[in-house]
C-alpha cells in the first residue's frame, strides 16, 4: 500500500458524493467498502471525510435543500494549479462555472462545473489537503471517465483545461484516454447505442478498486443498493456499475494484479 498526499495539476484528486439519505448511505458504503466517516463538524457543513484503514479516500455530504430536486450524485475533482485561473479557462472553453472558486478553510479551493457537452465535474487547488490519500487499493479511486455524446467537443475541452494528451483505444466503442507524459490520468467515452437511453445525462463516472468484484455486487444488493450493469470483463479488470441507495451511480473495479 503506497500513501499519497499530492496529485499532480491536471490528474485525479479526489470523488465525493452528495445524498439525501445519509444513514442509509453510510450503512451502505461501510458494508461495501469497510470505509468509516469523521464528520468535520459545522464550519464545513457537517462534510464528512471517508477513510480507509485510516487514510482519506473520498468525501460524503448531505444534499443541500435547495438541490433536493437534483439526482444525488458522486463527483470527480481533478487537480489545479490555480482554481481561478481554471475558472476563467473553463467559460473560455465553452464549460460553465457552476460553483465559484472558494477556499476550503486552511485545505483547499474547490469549483464545480460542466464542460460544453453537460458532464458535471470539480477541480480542487489544494493546500493543506492533497486528496486522496491511496489509490488502487480496496475502496479507494482506481479509475474516472466521462461519459459524453460529444466525445470529440470534450476531448478538446479536457485536453487544453487539464494540458494532457489523448489517444485513441482501437475497439468497436469511440474511447479515448486522457494521458499526462506515460500516465493514464482519465477517459472520455462516445454515449452511442441502445444501452445508452436518452434519459442518461453526460456525466463523470468514478471507478473504485475492490479485491472481490462477486462479494461486491452482493453485498450491494444486501445492503440496499443495486446493480445497474453485472460484472464484464474489460483488459483492465473486471467492472460493474452500481447505485447506492439514493441512486448515485459508480463502478466498481476488479483490478488484474500481477
Amino acid at each position: 500500500m503506497t500513501v499519497q498526499t499530492q496529485h499532480a495539476p491536471g490528474t485525479a484528486a479526489w470523488y465525493d458524493l452528495t445524498t439525501a439519505k445519509p444513514e442509509e448511505t453510510r450503512r451502505f458504503y461501510g458494508d461495501l467498502f469497510g470505509w468509516t466517516f469523521e464528520d468535520q463538524g459545522p464550519e464545513f457543513g457537517h462534510y464528512h471525510m471517508v477513510r480507509q484503514n485510516g487514510h482519506a479516500v473520498a468525501g460524503f455530504m448531505l444534499k443541500a435543500p435547495e438541490m433536493a430536486q437534483m439526482p444525488s450524485a458522486w463527483t470527480v475533482y481533478y487537480s489545479s494549479a490555480d482554481a481561478q485561473a481554471d475558472a476563467a479557462r473553463i467559460r473560455e472553453l465553452g464549460g460553465q462555472v457552476m460553483v465559484d472558486p472558494m477556499q476550503v478553510q486552511e485545505l483547499g479551493h474547490m469549483l464545480v462545473a460542466a464542460d460544453p457537452t453537460g458532464a458535471v465535474f470539480g477541480l480542487w487547488q489544494p493546500l493543506a489537503f492533497g486528496g486522496s490519500e491511496l489509490e488502487n487499493e480496496h475502496g479507494s479511486m482506481a479509475w474516472q471517465e466521462v461519459n459524453t455524446r460529444d466525445a470529440a467537443g470534450a476531448r478538446t475541452f479536457y485536453t487544453q483545461l487539464l494540458g494532457v494528451t489523448s489517444e485513441a483505444m482501437p475497439g468497436g466503442v469511440t474511447y479515448h484516454i486522457l494521458k499526462q507524459g506515460e500516465g493514464n490520468v482519465g477517459g472520455i467515452m462516445q454515449m452511442e447505442g441502445e444501452h445508452w437511453p436518452v434519459s442518461v445525462p453526460p456525466h463523470w463516472m468514478p471507478y473504485f478498486a475492490v479485491n472481490d468484484i462477486g462479494q461486491a455486487v452482493r453485498v450491494a444488493g444486501e445492503s440496499g443498493g443495486s446493480v445497474r450493469v453485472p460484472p464484464f470483463d474489460t483488459p483492465y479488470g473486471r467492472v460493474a456499475v452500481l447505485a447506492d441507495p439514493d441512486g448515485a451511480v459508480f463502478s466498481v473495479v476488479e483490478l488484474g494484479r500481477s
